[in-house]
């Protein structure tokens, strides 16, 4: 067995505690860490970003050891967990995800998972948010991030370090995926917003937002949606250049997995 890479490493997401993709992103930290902690959202955050909870208090629910649900936000997990355990010593490394769903191109700017990572990278401790694309939300394929995950997390984190990146799995057979690529974030994939009004049963008006989505237009191949759609690892540097001087833009993963 590969022996563990960091000391600690702090695990939230946006799709809540129970969710299997932070099932799934457990068994691979715990691959990496000596130490993990789960400090995630008691529910769904998703779409919260980079949001905190300013107008009311947080509550927090112990459900395991070092295993945390929080009434708040994801960067209200990390930010509550640097305020209440590691004050003195913070964790080497935050993950975020695995997000049922691909975080790319517009979708960017609102995610919880994101928003975590970014949080996390304002405190000066390096983080990685991973998501898992889908064609149907019925049946989701775990394989690749299971299969490549680890992998993946031991590439990007590098000792000394500041830096975040934002990584998507491809929604394919996982025999299908043989290299990694650094991208872009890509723009347009939004069209425009839309409401679906309704009623409650005190007949008061509510309304739901969603948006109008395609990324059909998106072809430039350093885009993050054109990586996934040629069934490639998609790697977006968060605020920073990509790749640095001397990396190579693309990873092929069969020699990585023989190292």
């Amino acid at each position: 067995m590969t022996p563990p890479m960091v000391r600690r490493i702090l695990i939230t997401n946006d799709d809540g505690i129970n969710a299997p993709g932070l099932a799934r992103l457990e068994k691979i930290a715990r691959n990496l860490a000596e130490e993990v902690w789960v400090v995630a959202p008691e529910h769904d955050r998703s779409g919260a970003g980079q949001s905190i909870s300013i107008h009311h208090p947080l509550r927090v629910y112990e459900t395991g050891e070092k295993r945390f649900a929080i009434s708040g936000t994801p960067a209200d997990c990390v930010h509550y967990s640097l305020a209440q355990w590691f004050s003195e010593a913070p964790p080497d490394l935050v993950l975020s995800g695995v997000n049922c769903g691909a975080n790319i191109s517009d979708s960017v700017q609102y995610s919880g998972t994101v928003g975590a990572v970014l949080s996390a990278q304002h405190m000066n401790i390096p983080a990685i948010a991973l998501s898992q694309a889908f064609l149907s939300r019925d049946g989701i394929d775990w394989a690749p991030v299971e299969r490549f995950g680890e992998t993946m997390i031991r590439k990007l984190w590098q000792p000394g370090e500041t830096r975040a990146w934002n990584v998507n799995f491809p929604a394919c057979a996982v025999g299908d995926i043989v290299s990694a690529r650094w991208c872009e974030q890509s723009s347009g994939s939004i069209q425009k917003a839309r409401l679906q009004a309704g009623q409650d049963s005190r007949s008061l008006p509510y309304w739901w937002l969603g948006f109008d989505r395609s990324s059909r237009h998106i072809v430039a191949p350093d885009s993050d949606v054109a990586v996934l759609r040629d069934r490639a690892i998609a790697i977006t540097p968060l605020r920073h250049e990509a790749p640095l001087p001397g990396e190579t833009k693309e990873f092929d993963l069969s020699a990585m997995l023989a190292d």
